[in-house]
């Protein structure tokens, strides 16, 4: 029983000496206690700022997109999915990150993309669960204030195992449920897979116990919440509505996706803000939109998102990380409403930047864009000698070394205060928080099951806050959104409303396979937009001094995209069935 005790004081220790650099909270509150030594290693279990610290761990182990293994880099590839999916590609710089996802070549069962098990840090929340349960009770008759404390520690536990749960089922399908602390010899480390209607259970019942336990209000930034709980449970049972997980439709799970987000949207914890608080959340950090963010603080935890992503003259040692398709700026809507194709738009493809959505110019630079910075960014292909060395234009034409691949930059999660001190570079520099949930997700969640039962006012609502919200003229009250659409219709708009609204933001990739519009989607090649200066005009951001051509995508050409079927549910990985010979491998692998 010693040595046991003394594991949890190291691990302690190890969490605490950690914690300042890695957990994604603002923990001056948790880590007011300054030596650990004194905490009794006979009270580890019912003191709340020692359970929170190897909390703390847990959110650093669970973090959004922290993929284990070496390929997909869990640093760089947060920046990267959009550019497995028909929304960026990476310029030259960076191809080798992503073509073996694009064209399929890493997926084999020795070398998959999005390699997650987790059971090393499900274990360690199991082992807080009972440890809580058995040895931090409370006495008779102790405060509300002390009961809400424990059973926060609970909640978040909860809520962790069951994310964890979950990002392993929407990456491989059915998986074993560990739900205790299992001795080293037990037979129960042998399991088979539990199914996935077993597995979304599970998870379904520790996210609507953790959203019981749970405070509406986070006390720092980072905390996961009732809203991050309700939010969760919102996009796990949207996913097992949706044709990849439901083929037979069944209804049942649409009507239980639209509890938790009405259940959320009800709570009147979140709100949508205005037109100029869209994209904003990454540095205002109390943003009433956000649910649930991953913290970053200048000195102490950083990024190096800027410095990734930065256009060509603003580079900082790397960058250019992902250029933004012309389907996705095709994707959103004039500041009509109305989509470019559609009769009465106004669009004009020899001047295609003018009176659309605003959230548009939120995400993307487009060519002559001087609102990043103050210096207008050129994306034009070069004239040569001309203005040979002037950094402000495409040296390379597209696909250019350290240039746009596609004809534009991105701007969405971009942090123009950067420019100023200069003081970004490879991995560091950047202390823009990333968000992992907002508002607006659960809204389209809500508006996406009540649509699939028939109930099109609701979806209709939804899409009139956003558009609202984003700036789009109202017209005759229905913001360019068509009367009297179909569910089927309305379908095709929630996901295009999802497509631009959430650009960036790691959701496409997961919306095409929950959809099962991968195969047709993502082995398509992108297009990007070859733009020349007329003679005699000067560099401005006037559409009429240029010429407007879509061209396929070099990239696409040289590695042509491709989703198989099998793609779908990945393979587990090769060395868990060499452990387990209980474990079956997935279909097609």
């Amino acid at each position: 029983m010693k040595n046991f005790k003394n594991i949890y004081k190291r691990w302690l220790i190890l969490s605490a000496v950690l914690a300042p650099s890695i957990v994604p909270i603002s923990c001056t509150k948790v880590l007011e206690v300054e030596n650990l030594a004194e905490v009794s290693q006979d009270n580890i279990w019912n003191d709340p700022q020692a359970i929170q610290i190897l909390l703390n761990n847990i959110y650093r182990l669970a973090e959004p997109d922290n993929y284990s293994g070496s390929y997909p880099n869990a640093g760089r590839f947060r920046h990267l999915v959009g550019c497995i999916t028909d929304e960026g590609r990476p310029s030259v710089t960076y191809l080798g990150t992503t073509n073996g996802i694009n064209n399929g070549v890493s997926f084999t069962v020795d070398s998959s993309p999005f390699q997650l098990w987790s059971y090393n840090t499900i274990r360690q929340i199991n082992d807080i669960l009972k440890n809580i349960e058995t040895s931090f009770i409370l006495p008779s008759g102790s405060s509300q204030d002390k009961v809400d404390e424990r059973n926060n520690l609970i909640g978040q536990a909860k809520f962790f195992r069951a994310y964890l749960y979950w990002r392993m089922v929407q990456i491989y399908g059915g998986v074993p449920i560990v739900d205790k602390v299992l001795d080293e010899n037990s037979p129960e480390l042998m399991a088979p897979r539990n199914t996935m209607e077993e597995c979304f259970q599970f998870i379904k019942k520790d996210l609507e116990e953790a959203s019981i336990f749970l405070p509406i209000k986070a006390s720092m930034r980072g905390m996961i919440t009732k809203g991050a709980a309700l939010g969760l449970l919102s996009r796990v049972l949207i996913n097992r509505a949706s044709p990849l997980y439901n083929p037979t439709n069944n209804i049942q799970f649409w009507k239980d996706a639209s509890i938790p987000a009405k259940q959320l949207i009800e709570l009147g914890e979140y709100s949508l803000g205005t037109q100029a608080d869209f994209g904003q959340w990454y540095f205002n950090k109390d943003s009433k939109e956000t649910i649930w963010q991953i913290e970053f603080v200048l000195g102490k935890r950083e990024h190096g998102f800027d410095a990734a992503n930065h256009s060509w003259f603003q580079l900082q040692g790397d960058g250019v990380n992902i250029c933004p398709t012309q389907e996705l700026v095709d994707a959103f809507p004039m500041a009509n409403g109305k989509l470019i194709g559609e009769s009465g738009s106004g669009y004009n493809p020899n001047d295609p930047y003018i009176n659309r959505d605003p959230r548009l110019y939120a995400t993307v630079i487009t060519n002559g864009d001087a609102s990043f910075g103050g210096t207008p960014i050129y994306t034009y292909l070069s004239e040569g000698s001309e203005v040979s060395g002037n950094y402000k234009y495409n040296p390379n034409q597209l696909n250019g070394f350290y240039a746009t691949g596609t004809g534009y930059y991105l701007k969405k999660g971009m942090d123009a205060r950067l420019l100023v001190t200069k003081n970004y570079n490879y991995g560091r520099g950047s202390y823009s928080n990333w968000i992992e949930m907002r508002l607006a997700e659960i809204m389209l969640n809500y508006a996406e099951s009540e649509n699939e039962q028939g109930n099109t006012a609701i979806a209709y609502d939804i899409l009139h806050q956003l558009r609202k919200r984003a700036g789009i003229a109202s017209g005759n009250g229905n913001y360019g959104i068509p009367l009297g659409m179909s569910s089927l219709q309305m379908r095709e708009y929630l996901q295009n409303e999802r497509f631009i609204e959430f650009a960036f933001e790691n959701k496409r990739y997961w919306d095409l396979r929950r959809w099962r519009l991968s195969e047709e989607v993502l082995s398509k090649a992108t297009h990007c937009i070859s733009i020349k200066k007329k003679n005699n005009t000067p560099p401005t951001s006037n559409g009429a001094d240029y010429t407007f051509t879509v061209v396929t995508s070099s990239h696409d050409q040289s590695f042509p995209p491709i989703f198989l079927e099998k793609f779908y549910f990945l393979p587990l990985p090769k060395n868990e069935l060499q452990l387990n010979p209980n474990l079956k491998q997935n279909p097609l692998w």
